[in-house]
Order: structure tokens, then sequence, then C-alpha cells
């Protein structure tokens, strides 16, 4: 129970003890009880004795007359025999006391409970959560029609907005739309895929990439790329939680701001174009897509206000039936975490990205003969999800690298495949095959994770990463992906709310 005063017992108190018998055969008062702290007790004198002790000390007797009587000595011996009894009853009844409210300072200091790094180290091993269950073929089906139609759509205009060599240079096609149709299309119920979640996380990842952007280069810090990612992803994140918009692909766009030169010409109208509207075409295409399946309801909550939740009625046609899907399920929205939560998403988010970009700035180029790319847009998705939603499902290792292989996998065989058809330069149809597939083989894998939708995308709209060829399955796909469930272990488990992994594999 600790040292508080206000928590410990009642004081036993022992039963009567018999006066003691003087040697001239008189009796002290009655009814003296046995004190609980001390072993020797004061007792009411009596006429004859006033002052007296009720327990003399064996030196009192010998200096008053040199001998301890035989009767004395007996009640003597005999009164510490009952005392030393009640003492021991005593303790014996706190013990079963404070036994059972043993507190956690007790427990520390009697070894019972582990040490604190002990505790950190031990979170290592996960909470033994099961991987995500595979889904029936039929939905994947769905997952892979909605996908490809989204990115073949954006690639389309894409190409329109190349062709009319427009001043602003405006383009549609970006890595993190690779992440986004993942999420829309085939895990369409999380929270993290819902139009609040989409439209607003993805435009806050837009303008944080640009704000950051600026900033730095003014600063004269604009040659340190690492330490500019490391800030636009990790500033994303805490604004995203914040403004209750958490999305991974925000994280992406801001990274693809930052890392990917041609896109600078865009300017402030990144964030606008292609970061909102290509947010708000892939949630109108999930609309349509998602709602033909009937056992899916898109969105769960649309997030901007009160809207009717959608409900069944035998009496609706099949067209109004779809239609009335549309209103969603009014499924509450997350609340927004508090700055604690907040302060680690940032630590975790700004030392994995910062990680790899000082290891693709230094590590890259002092060893060329390996070939090794560390930092591209998909990480920028990756830390939302590691770092700032590390107990969902789709942050678990398996996903995280498992997922984002296959995204270089499939990204890097599409590409190969189509080339030797003759069907390279058709941007949309390699970008649409890419990431859709890889949505198929992740559900089939029971690996879906986002990011890999990006790292696949990556590979098709960033010609400058095609000389890599099957070596960027590894490097940065597979290597960068293991490098952040690392850095996602010893981050995470930092803060007492947090336990990660979940599960491993």
């Amino acid at each position: 129970m600790g040292c508080n005063s206000s928590t410990q017992p009642a004081p036993v108190t022992a039963k009567q003890a018999p006066a003691p018998v003087r040697e001239d055969g008189k009796k002290h008062a009655e009814n003296t009880p046995v004190s609980e702290y001390s072993t020797t007790a004061s007792s009411t004198p009596g006429p004859d004795s006033a002052g007296e002790p009720l327990l003399q000390s064996v030196a009192d007797v010998d200096q008053a007359s040199g001998k301890v009587a035989p009767a004395e000595e007996e009640n003597l011996e005999s009164m510490k025999d009952f005392t030393d009894r009640a003492l021991d009853g005593e303790k014996d009844v706190e013990k079963a006391v404070e036994e059972p409210l043993l507190d956690a300072r007790t427990a520390v200091v009697s070894g019972d409970e582990p040490s604190a790094v002990k505790k950190y180290f031990g979170k290592f091993a996960g909470a033994g959560v099961a991987a995500m269950p595979r889904p029936p073929l039929t939905q994947t089906a769905f997952s892979w029609f909605g996908s490809f139609s989204g990115i073949a759509i954006l690639g389309l205009l894409h190409g329109y907005f190349v062709s009319l060599q427009n001043p602003l240079h405006l383009v549609m096609l970006i890595p993190p739309f690779g992440a986004m149709a993942v999420l829309v299309f085939s895990a369409c119920k999380a929270p993290l895929a819902q139009p609040r979640n989409v439209i607003l996380g993805n435009t806050i990842g837009g303008a944080v990439g640009w704000l950051v952007f600026k900033l730095m280069t003014l600063a004269g810090l604009g040659s340190f790329l690492w330490l500019s990612a490391a800030l636009a992803v990790s500033l994303t994140i805490v604004a995203q939680e914040h403004a209750r918009a958490a999305h991974p692909p925000g994280g992406a766009t801001a990274l693809a701001f930052i890392i990917v030169a041609p896109l600078h010409t865009l300017d402030f109208v990144y964030i606008f174009c292609p970061a909102l509207l290509g947010a708000v075409i892939l949630v109108v295409i999930g609309l349509f897509t998602n709602n033909l399946s009937a056992a899916r309801t898109y969105p769960q909550g649309w997030g901007f206000g009160t809207v009717a939740a959608y409900e069944a009625n035998a009496e609706d046609s099949a067209v109004k039936a779809f239609f009335k899907k549309f209103a969603g399920a009014a499924v509450d929205h997350p609340p927004a975490p508090d700055l604690s939560y907040s302060g680690f998403s940032f630590l975790g988010s700004f030392l994995g990205i910062a990680l790899l970009g000082c290891c693709d700035t230094y590590l890259s180029p002092a060893m060329p003969q390996l070939h090794l790319k560390f930092l591209i847009a998909s990480f920028g998705a990756m830390a939302v999800l590691v770092f700032g939603q590390p107990k969902a499902p789709l942050s678990q290792p398996r996903n995280v690298i498992l997922g984002n292989t296959i995204g270089g996998l499939m990204g890097v065989c599409v590409v190969k495949l189509l080339e030797i058809m003759g069907l390279g330069g058709i941007l949309w149809l390699n970008a649409a095959l890419a990431v859709s597939l890889t949505i198929v083989l992740q559900e089939l894998t029971s690996s879906v994770h986002p990011p890999g939708g990006a790292t696949a995308l990556v590979f098709v709209v960033l010609p400058l990463l095609r000389p890599l060829g099957f070596e960027y399955i590894f490097s940065p796909a597979f290597l960068g992906a293991a490098m952040f469930v690392v850095t996602g272990l010893f981050t995470n488990n930092l803060s007492a709310a947090r336990s990660y992994p979940q599960g491993w594999f």
C-alpha cells in the first residue's frame, strides 16, 4: 500500500493482559492494553505505585535490590511473550490487508514488475494480433476494376493536360494517387479512405509540401533535401491529425513536391491541381465503382457534416438503391489525438524520412556500383501509417515489407512486359495496370499496404528510375520498407500509449 499514512490499516489492539503481581502481593491497575508500537507500555498508576513503570528492565531491578524476584521474573517473561505474539498477529493482519492492494511502487521495489527497458524491448514482440484475412475473389475483382478505372482516368487527363502545353505545366498523374487507389478501392471501409480524409488530407499534404519547399529555399537551406523532406512529411502528419483528416497519400503528396524537381514549376497551383482535384476525382470514381458491390457501402461517412445514413429498402429499384448508398453509413469520424500523441508521430516520421534522405544523399553516391535508391515519394505515405497510425492493420510489418515489395515488383514487371509488347509509350495503361495488379496481389497475400500502390506508380511515371530495372524491387522497395519498420520499433514504443507492431507475420 505504499508509505502513505492514510492507507495504513487500523492498529490491532491486543487482548487485555492480566495485571502483574508485585512482591508485596498487590496488583497493578487492571485492563492495561499492550502498546502497538513499543515493547514497554505505561499503565494507570495504582495507589501504592504512582508513576512506577509496568515493565521494569532487569538492570532497573538489579539496581534497586540487587536481584529479581522469581515471581517478577516470571511475570516479565510472560508479558514479553504476550507482546511478541500480539505484534506477530498484527503483522499477519497488515500483510493480509496490504497484499491485494500492492501498488506499482512496491511491485517495482520487490522486483515483480519488469524494468522500463525490459518493457520497452518487450513491445518489439508485438501484441499477437492476427494478420488481415484475405477477401473473397469477387471483392478483389471489384478492387481491381475500381483502381484500374480511377488511375486510367487520371492518366488520360494527365495526357490531355500535357498535350495542351499550358504555361502552368499542369499534371494529374503523380505517385501518391497509387496509394490513394489502394485505400479508396481496396480498403474502402477504413477511416483513412473516407472523403474527408482523402480530399482534405491530400490537400494538406500539397500545401505543406509547397510551403516547406518555399521556406527552406528562402532560408538558403534548399540543398538539404533530406531536411526539407523530413519536415514536409512530419508536419503534414501533425496537421492532418489535428484537422481529423489523417490520410497516408497526403504524406506522399508533400514528399513528391520536395523530391520531384519537375513539380516545382507548378508552384502553389500544385495544391489545387493535382493535390485537391485528383483526390476529388478518385472519390467520385470510388462512389460509382465501390457501390456496384452489394457488400460495399462507400463512403462510411462523409465527415463534412451531418448526412442521413443509407438504409436499404426492399422496395427500392436497383438504381435507386445504388445511388442511396452515396449518402454513406453515417459512421462517426475519429477524434483528433492529443498533442503528446502527435509529438511521437512527428518524431518518428522526421527520423524515418531523414534517415532515408541522408542515405540517398550521402550513401548512394559513395557506392555507385550498388545502384542504391532510398528516398521515393511512397515513403511519405508509409510514414503516415507507421508513425501516425501504428495500430492500423495496414501498418504492420507484414503489410509494410511484403506489400511495398509487391508494389515494386508489379511496377517493374508491368513496364517491362508492356515494353516487350510495344505498349510502353501508353502511360495511362502502364499506370493503371501497375497499380491495379499490385492491389490484386496484395489482397491475395493478405498484405494490403497503400504505399505499395505508390511504389508501383513511381516506377511508371518517373523515367529516371527505369535504369534500375529489377534492382528497384530490392532498393528502394524492400530495403526502405525494412528500414521504416526498424525505425518504427524504436520510436513508436517510446510512448506508453503505443505498442508496435500489433502483429508480425
